[in-house]
């Protein structure tokens, strides 16, 4: 309806037409390389570094990728990580021991190859019995003759303390422990005797996450029902041992109209104990009714990732979100009674393959009596505070959690139902109608099957160590190597930028002299992109600056940038120096760069490039080096007495002369193009008029004066009118703007005059 006006005066109105969406959120850097726990594969997003660690653990000295992020985090709010992990698996030759005895064979301990690619080539024992000796050797000619073992834990030559149980213990010994199991000697029964032989380990599959066995009901019918399993959202080896599951709280249902009973879960951090709890997480009032909001899969999630081969991305299918920040529920396909509740857990997977008669069962908490003043208590007294089900003391227990080779189970499934004294609940059998009982039904169940998809014998090579087959333990030598294919699945999952938002790509530990493969797949990625930039990793520790400035020349692109030598740190996890590529402290000036500037300010000199983690450089550059590095698109990093250590230099590798061949305009247009094109797709599907390009001005003018007026740009202008929007383009549902942008340049050359001048001499006459 039109205004009406009738007597005179001054009409004001105000016409918004800034409502379009301004700008984008905020966006940081993505890294690329191992971690020791976290989500494989998957682009995961963290604030601070305490966001990072809870999610992807703690540097480990086994990779430079938690020294980039945290260096980063200093100054940055968010990161992007792309944990990478195995994709085939690995197979070798073990050997193992058995305990034989008057019930039969059971598997007493397996040993692994220290050294990945070797396998033991014999082992024999010298005497049967609890004590031992034993004579081990391998392919790669390592040879132990060991006298005096035992067989029984606790002993000061107990065999696991002697060989030690990870592939670090001692790379000097042909062998490490890998799994064992006391147990074994009791379970074997009378007059036990010992055995050994050598036999195949294949864990010949990728990665995978743990998982609890299946959750079963109570006896329903005279049988039992899979309910759910609980995995881990974290992969890999260490998520068998991060995180352990309670079950609380079980009761009937209280409701006449529901038959539906309820309970708890806890998520409890692994080492804790009964008599001193951890719990991560608590959901409670949990049930199995899909139609309840306390259904236990909506409440928890049950999200699955998963790996599209043909896009490279990774999304989740299932029907809720995942809401817990560990874990994610399976629920059985099985038809679940409706008066089911969780009462116990279906058998434990082997971690080795071999007859079912020889695997070695797990132990259960069965009962809560105290035979002692344990924990201060009576003899004879309830322990109120401890949970049935599986023994976390053990360490039989502790080894079958190791990674599983599927198919055989390890002794019966736990069942409160059978496992209960009646003198333990007052005389009485255990019952789910008995309120009084609430306290006595709650079990505690592990997870397994977690996998690197790694040999933990593999070697980790660092610093100078580094080849092209090897780098923190990945084999990137070429496009069909083992390491290349994983690495290049984790640069898939960011191909997207609809789906992942990042500036800045950090891949650290990966070098472009050794494994070109993967930093050119990086180099194209950006370019395909066009709105992220690389910070590429030249050559190994010990490269010279011709080698450096060779390689940079075989170069030419602007959405990469090369720095020169490696830096010392402090490795956080040792307490000692260490030497690392540029790219673990690069991004941390980048961030700190970009706070007290902007993208479009250099990151580098001594207001913004200094790297505050650095102690030393492999190489401490003269002029005339620095010289030689920069006019081959090096950028130098400078030691000056008093100054500390700084990035010097700001190219790209691009070749060609031009703006972009500096860090601060290709970051300045990559900001750019980020804020409008995401302001622009707003306008998407709009009608084509002066109204709607009058909108997108609205919003792109005040931005770039804005970056003009912090020093970003000389001059810019925007068109976006009938000169380029005519009729024609109009009719093919075009919407076309031009850009044009003077980048501010920066004084990277002082030139300083000094004029001497004879006595007498006026300076109002120079």
């Amino acid at each position: 309806m039109a205004e009406r006006i009738v007597s005179p005066g001054v009409f004001t109105q105000e016409r918004d037409q800034t409502f379009l969406a301004q700008g984008v959120a905020q966006i940081g850097a993505a890294f690329v390389g191992p971690t020791t726990k976290g989500p494989a594969f998957i682009p995961t997003s963290v604030d601070g570094i305490d966001g990072f660690v809870t999610t992807f653990g703690e540097p480990d000295g086994t990779s430079y990728m938690s020294y980039a992020v945290k260096n980063y985090l200093q100054e940055a709010g968010s990161a992007t990580i792309v944990r990478v992990l195995g994709l085939a698996g690995y197979t070798t030759t073990a050997a193992t021991i058995f305990a034989t005895g008057s019930l039969g064979t059971k598997l007493f301990a397996v040993l692994h190859p220290t050294v990945s690619g070797s396998s033991l080539t014999n082992i024999s024992l010298l005497g049967t019995t609890a004590s031992f000796g034993l004579v081990i050797s391998s392919s790669n000619s390592l040879h132990t003759s060991a006298s005096n073992l035992s067989a029984i834990e606790g002993n000061n030559s107990f065999i696991g303390t002697y060989f030690g149980t990870t592939a670090e213990s001692d790379s000097s010994y042909p062998a490490y422990v890998y799994a064992i199991f006391p147990d074994a000697l009791a379970q074997a029964g009378d007059t036990v005797s010992l055995s050994a032989t050598t036999a195949s380990l294949a864990l010949n599959t990728q990665y995978d996450n743990a998982t609890t066995p299946w959750i079963r009901s109570q006896p329903i019918a005279g049988a039992s029902t899979d309910l759910f399993k609980v995995h881990t959202l974290s992969d890999g080896t260490a998520a068998n041992k991060e995180i352990k599951i309670s079950i609380t709280g079980i009761s009937p249902s209280l409701d006449p109209d529901s038959n539906y009973g309820s309970f708890s879960l806890l998520v409890r951090d692994f080492t804790d104990t009964d008599t001193s709890t951890n719990v991560l997480e608590s959901y409670d009032n949990l049930n199995l009714d899909p139609d309840s909001p306390n259904y236990i899969a909506r409440r928890i999630g049950n999200a699955v990732p998963t790996y599209n081969s043909a896009t490279g991305e990774t999304y989740y299918e299932g029907d809720y979100p995942n809401t817990s920040k560990y874990i994610r529920v399976e629920m059985s396909d099985s038809v679940i009674p409706e008066n089911a509740v969780p009462y116990g857990f279906a058998a434990l997977t082997s971690v080795f393959s071999t007859t079912s008669g020889q695997v070695t069962s797990g132990s259960y908490v069965t009962s809560r009596w105290l035979s002692g003043s344990t924990y201060g208590y009576n003899a004879n007294a309830i322990d109120t505070r401890a949970y049935y089900g599986y023994d976390f003391s053990k360490t039989t227990n502790l080894s079958l959690l190791a990674p599983t080779v599927g198919g055989l189970t390890v002794g019966s499934e736990f069942n409160l139902s059978s496992s209960l004294a009646s003198n333990e609940i007052g005389g009485s059998p255990l019952s789910l109608t008995n309120r009084d009982q609430v306290a006595y039904r709650r079990f505690t169940v592990p997870l397994q099957s977690g996998f690197d998809g790694l040999n933990p014998a593999r070697y980790i090579a660092l610093g100078g160590s580094i080849t092209s087959t090897n780098t923190q333990g990945f084999d990137l030598s070429n496009a069909t190597a083992s390491g290349s294919k994983e690495y290049k699945r984790a640069l898939n999952t960011l191909s997207n930028p609809d789906s992942v938002d990042l500036n800045l790509l950090v891949i650290p530990g990966v070098l472009y002299s050794q494994h070109s493969y993967i930093a050119q797949s990086a180099i194209d990625l950006c370019e395909q992109r066009g709105d992220c930039f690389y910070l590429l990793d030249l050559a190994t520790l010990d490269a010279t600056i011709s080698t450096v400035t060779g390689l940079a020349e075989t170069l030419d692109t602007n959405y990469a940038a090369a720095y020169y030598p490696w830096i010392r740190i402090v490795d956080t996890n040792t307490n000692k120096y260490t030497w690392a590529p540029p790219s673990v402290v690069l991004p941390e000036v980048y961030a700190y760069s970009d706070n007290v500037g902007a993208e479009w300010f250099a990151p580098a000199g001594l207001n913004r490039g200094g790297i505050p983690g650095a102690v030393g450089v492999k190489t401490r550059l003269n002029q005339a080096q620095r010289d030689e590095l920069y006019e081959s698109k090096v950028n130098p990093i400078a030691q000056f007495p008093g100054q500390g250590i700084c990035v010097w230099g700001q190219k790209t590798l691009q070749r060609r002369a031009s703006a972009l061949d500096r860090v601060n305009v290709r970051r300045l247009l990559i900001t750019v193009k980020k804020f409008i094109a995401s302001s622009a797709r707003y306008l998407v599907f709009e009608q084509n008029t002066e109204a709607t390009r009058n909108r997108f001005l609205n919003i792109v003018n005040p931005y770039l004066a804005g970056i003009q007026q912090r020093s970003g740009l000389t001059s810019f202008r925007v068109v976006m009118d009938e000169t380029n929007n005519t009729p024609d383009i109009i009719d093919r549902n075009i919407l076309a703007g031009a850009i044009y942008l003077q980048p501010t340049r920066t004084a990277e050359f002082i030139k300083l005059d000094f004029n001497i001048l004879p006595t007498g001499a006026t300076f109002d006459t120079i």
